[in-house]
């Protein structure tokens, strides 16, 4: 036994102390008063009686004193806080860390996954602790922001807490010294551990053929052509016959079958030019297969229409040709003086010149107009600069995304006042690409024929961006599960049936967390972009991939006693001194 209040010396001490001062009060005898009877004849059967009965006397006596010392005993050594190892446990530091992979929401034979086995795991080791013992919490995804404590319930809440989820694993930094650390873990994931580490095992072999890669993409000779290439892996000990399935969520279906040996990998693509645009869902079903994570994935189909774009130049071989060859647009052709709007255009391309009015369509202009123009809507020219160099742009917009304009040539370009109106790149002197939400329109600051644009691999990929950002339906972004980042501020997310998934913003980026595979809708004002969430990593899917198989650190049994001893102590006082009050009152004890 050890006190954790007072040294050993201090505790024996005040244990001495107290035995003898309340032996002491039970042998001082208070002097009685002489009283003179007239005979003692009266008094001889009472002391009859008294010399029968003076071994019990004598025990009557000494079981009151036993029972007092032992009162005041717990009492004095309640103070010191005793503990024993073998019945409270010891009170050194424990932290356990958690893997929160993918892999560990695998299913065991005995239909539980290793997620809910290393739970009962860790509850173990809170059971095995003393009741002082400090716990400590961690996981491998660095999410389990949990302090200290010497609750076992607490540290058993922070444990049901985490779950198991995609992303980046590592091994935590450990900075509780002298602390007894133990890994609960598949091995799958974390393949190293430090040297100290007792590692507890959950894994088992299990069975998944999974989903590894799901990629929804245009036909480039096709106009609005569109195919899924799909991947599937075994990577269980034996063959499987998988099912698969692609279905719309107009309830087109496209179905196969197929047998897949251990290891093997099917890769396949399938046409989807039947089926209409939207979400796009794909699965797969094998006998026995001990991870649902990796048996579905999404995409997003683009509605299958051609946007009508009217361009308005006195001739632009450039911006033509290009137009022609993109699958996505139909083109029409008009020059400046026989401009009128249409009801049936999309998109206006107005090359070096602007009507006077604002079209009720998105637009995007090439060159900025001169002030005799009259096009109030627009930014007018104020100057000119000559041979302006690209020092900012935004590449986090969409009309940027995958553009690159640093080492871009401009001879010459307007100086404009951006004010309220997003910059996209500009100079030092100007401007150079701005946008308007509303009305949504792009311009350019400058001429193709003043700049080597039309000549940069970007150019083609940025006005199929702008045409996107102008309202065409885009393939979805796509994502792993877990943390979720969209490049737009302040969004609003929804799952594909509509319902609103919380958000936040930080940095200019919307946030959200996606726990399982789906297909997620970003708007913010008038765009909108899918975001479909998949597991698709192999080193996910591949469950049995463990590095310590049979290592397994011994846990021992829980220990009697959940709360420190002093705690039992002065339970088992107040119910002495009950006792010692009832028999007392009862004249069986002094």
């Amino acid at each position: 036994m050890n006190f954790l209040a007072m040294t050993p010396l201090q505790a024996a001490l005040l244990g001495a102390v107290t035995a003898m001062a309340v032996i002491a009060m039970y042998l001082l005898k208070l002097r009685h008063r002489r009283v003179v009877v007239s005979s003692s004849i009266l008094w001889t059967r009472v002391l009859d009686e008294r010399h029968a009965h003076s071994l019990w006397e004598r025990l009557r006596k000494f079981i009151s004193i036993l029972i007092a010392v032992t009162i005041a005993l717990l009492l004095a050594l309640a103070l010191a806080r005793p503990q024993i190892t073998w019945l409270t446990g010891s009170d050194e530091g424990v932290v356990i860390v958690l893997d929160t992979s993918a892999t560990m929401a695998t299913r065991m034979s005995d239909g539980r996954t290793r997620w809910q086995h290393a739970v009962d795991e860790a509850r173990a080791l809170l059971n095995s602790g003393g009741a002082t013992t400090e716990f400590r919490v961690l996981d491998t995804a660095g999410r389990a922001a949990f302090s200290p404590t010497t609750n076992r319930n607490e540290a058993s809440d922070m444990i049901g807490q985490l779950r198991p989820q995609a992303g980046a694993a590592r091994f935590p930094e450990v900075t509780e010294q002298g602390s007894t650390v133990y890994f609960i873990s598949d091995g799958v994931s974390i393949s190293e551990a430090p040297a100290a580490v007792k590692r507890i095992s959950v894994f088992e072999e299990a069975n998944n053929v999974g989903i590894t890669a799901f990629d929804i993409r245009s036909i480039p000779s096709t106009p609005l052509g569109y195919e899924a290439y799909l991947e599937v892996q075994n990577f269980g000990p034996r063959s499987e016959a998988v099912g698969i399935t692609l279905t719309a969520g107009t309830g087109q279906t496209i179905a196969k079958s197929v047998s897949l040996a251990s290891g093997e990998t099917l890769q396949d693509v399938f046409d989807l030019s039947r089926f209409e645009g939207g979400a796009i869902r794909a699965s797969i079903v094998s006998d026995d297969d001990d991870m649902a994570a990796d048996d579905l994935a999404f995409g997003y189909l683009p509605v299958k229409r051609r946007t009508r774009t009217l361009l308005v130049t006195r001739g632009n071989n450039y911006l033509e040709s290009l137009l022609k060859l993109d699958s996505h647009v139909e083109l029409l052709k008009t020059d400046p003086a026989g401009y009128g709007e249409n009801p049936d255009i999309d998109v206006y391309i107005f090359d070096r010149f602007a009507p006077a009015k604002a079209p009720a369509r998105p637009a995007l202009v090439i060159g900025a107009p001169a002030g005799a123009t009259g096009a109030a809507w627009l930014r007018e020219a104020r100057g000119v600069v000559q041979k302006p160099e690209i020092t900012t742009w935004a590449e986090d917009h969409p009309i940027m995304q995958y553009v690159s304009v640093h080492d871009l040539s401009i001879e010459r370009a307007a100086r404009i006042d951006a004010s309220n109106l997003t910059v996209i790149a500009a100079s030092n002197q100007t401007p150079l690409i701005v946008a308007s939400e509303n009305p949504k329109w792009v311009m350019l600051t400058f001429d193709l024929q003043s700049s080597d644009f039309p000549l940069q691999l970007g150019f083609p990929v940025f006005v199929e961006n702008v045409l996107s950002w102008f309202g065409r339906e885009q393939l979805a972004v796509h994502q792993a599960i877990g943390t979720v980042e969209v490049p737009m501020k302040d969004a609003q997310i929804q799952t594909a049936e509509g319902t609103a998934v919380d958000s936040q913003t930080v940095a200019g980026r919307t946030i959200f967390e996606a726990p399982e595979p789906g297909l997620y809708s970003a708007t913010s004002g008038d765009t909108r972009i899918q975001i479909a969430v998949n597991l698709g990593n192999k080193a996910f899917s591949n469950v049995n991939s463990s590095v310590f198989t049979d290592e397994r650190a011994a846990v021992s049994a829980p220990n009697w006693l959940r709360r420190e001893l002093w705690f039992y102590m002065l339970f088992a006082a107040i119910l002495l001194i009950s006792v010692e009050w009832f028999t007392y009152h009862r004249r069986v004890t002094l």
